[in-house]
């Protein structure tokens, strides 16, 4: 066998195994817009250099049909390459997002991290309906001087809005109540320009939008039930 015969053998199982993991990533732990916007595609990449490119290189470099330790060298290549893949993999299912919560008049992607640094259960969102992330919003007080008060009162001690589990609800099944859901709403608009007023569609809830890795502004669908568009900073007035 060449060396460019095994280069290609390895390449295509590499690449069998690529997408499987991809189709975990794009379907399961990042859905919909998440994956370009909350960290999968960060640690995706880590994932590529390693299965598509090193491992693949390493064979190509090494192989020498009848080469005495031959079996050893793709042995450790192997071993490591899957070494390497289960380390990215980790580190993007770490930062998968498990909550996306509507705090006062911001979205937040909540990575599982993040409630182990809060010290908070993730056990509480499996009483919420729909799969991961959970779509879920902070109850705060009906009278809006009280709740900019408790919006205001989070940041000051250290324990912000979107991580204080008590306070969450399902967006879910609460399709007459976005208006109440979503009542800083217009205030956001009033935040970004003509420019990109004129590109959202009816269906269009509009939020401002914050995770690990990027901060801009989202469009909720309000007949979805997901988020379907972002917007980076650029258009703040």
């Amino acid at each position: 066998m060449s060396r460019w015969r095994a280069f290609a053998i390895h390449f295509s199982i590499s690449l069998l195994v690529f997408l499987l993991m991809l189709a975990v990533i794009l379907l399961v732990w990042y859905p919909g817009i998440l994956f370009s916007i909350d960290g999968g595609w960060t640690g995706l990449r880590i994932v590529i250099g390693v299965d598509l490119v090193l491992g693949p290189l390493l064979t190509l470099v090494v192989f020498k049909s009848g080469k005495p330790g031959l079996k050893f060298d793709l042995s450790c290549i192997a071993i490591a390459q899957l070494s390497c893949m289960a380390a990215g993999m980790w580190i993007v299912y770490n930062e998968r997002p498990l909550a996306l919560v509507l705090a006062y008049d911001t979205i937040y992607s909540v990575a599982a991290q993040e409630f182990k640094d809060f010290e908070r259960d993730t056990g509480i969102l499996e009483q919420f309906p729909g799969s991961y992330p959970k779509l879920l919003f902070v109850e705060l007080p009906e009278d809006n001087v009280r709740a900019e008060i408790a919006n205001m009162r989070s940041q000051f001690i250290g324990d912000p809005l979107y991580i204080q589990t008590d306070k969450y609800q399902a967006i879910a099944g609460s399709r007459e109540n976005m208006g109440d859901i979503f009542r800083w709403e217009q205030s956001v608009r009033e935040s970004v320009t003509e420019n990109l007023l004129n590109q959202l569609d009816e269906a269009c809830i509009f939020s401002k939008f914050i995770s690990s890795v990027t901060s801009g502004y989202v469009c909720f669908d309000r007949e979805r039930g997901e988020l379907s568009n972002f917007y980076d900073n650029q258009y703040q007035r």
